[in-house]
């Protein structure tokens, strides 16, 4: 088989669209369906079933799947040993993380990091959502859940505290809780719960006691521009709230504590690019822990 041909198909498997398969790969859309249709010419058995545009891949399809991916894992790791023999540095190196962390945090930070290693392409991928490592999304995960399976190596990044917050303007016009009772007659922002994509991120649960959002999001940016506005009080992360003078921690004795793990496919690993960025992320997160986890003196 042409093994671009398998590239192909793996990208198509994986992405469940042609078009979505032609925009990864950065080649054209006929290509793509030409290639497709070549190897199950080839091979002489259909390994999609069509519905329409998108195309679900089909027993066979997923034995070749299978097949295809051991031999990506393969080639993979021995270039990983070829570019360390050579001492490359040179590449790009996808990095995905929860948005919080990526807007709140690492986007102040990267472009210092890509100045210490100009030989190194950094992307930052920043979505409410987790990644697939194991279907290339990105070189290094960064989850707020440990990943459990996989050929994969994780290691802590650090964890970090969740605290309620408000404005001045806020508690000047609806008043200043001073107990977790007193927040059921507050304006509260949070989480969609039917669109999280962690059950990690469903922390308005104290003793048993729900807090119920009367404004909600999927994005934990657009909740921390919710309070910054004066019209909500919410739960946030505090390292995002570090450089907000206008915010104002509250109920300190209801914080939350949570944790980010990073995450690199074992096939990987031996590749020094993403080695070096995999350590100098960690770097960065122990010389801020001050910032993650604070020695809270604010007022209850």
């Amino acid at each position: 088989m042409d093994w671009d041909d398998l590239r192909v198909f793996l990208s198509v498997a994986r992405a469940g669209t042609v078009s979505e398969a032609s925009r990864v790969l950065e080649i054209d859309h006929s290509t793509v369906s030409r290639r497709l249709t070549n190897l199950e010419s080839r091979i002489g058995i259909r390994l999609f079933d069509r519905a329409g545009r998108r195309l679900r891949i089909n027993a066979a399809g997923e034995q070749l799947m299978r097949t295809a991916e051991r031999l990506e894992s393969g080639l993979l790791s021995d270039l990983a040993v070829l570019e360390s023999m050579q001492g490359s540095r040179v590449g790009t190196v996808r990095i995905g993380v929860p948005e919080g962390l990526g807007v709140g945090y690492l986007a102040g930070r990267i472009g210092a990091l890509a100045a210490e290693f100009p030989e190194i392409s950094l992307e930052l991928v920043a979505l409410p959502q987790n990644y697939s490592l194991a279907a290339r999304e990105v070189d290094i995960a960064i989850t707020l859940d440990r990943p459990q399976f996989g050929n994969i190596a994780v290691r802590k990044l650090t964890d970090y505290v969740l605290q309620f917050f408000g404005t001045a303007d806020y508690f000047k016009a609806f008043g200043r809780p001073a107990s977790l009772e007193d927040m059921a007659g507050h304006a509260l922002c949070g989480y969609i719960p039917q669109l999280l994509f962690t059950p990690l991120l469903d922390y308005l649960v104290f003793d048993g006691v729900r807090l119920n959002p009367t404004i909600r999001s999927t994005s934990i940016v657009a909740q921390l521009e919710m309070v910054r506005s004066g019209s909500a009080l919410g739960m946030l992360p505090v390292f995002m709230c570090a450089d907000q003078p206008t915010l104002q921690p509250i109920l300190k004795a209801h914080s939350v504590m949570r944790s980010y793990w990073l995450t690199v496919h074992d096939d990987l690993r031996g590749v020094e690019r993403i080695r070096i960025i995999s350590e100098a992320l960690v770097q960065l997160a122990r010389q801020d822990r001050a910032r993650f986890i604070p020695e809270v003196g604010s007022a209850p």
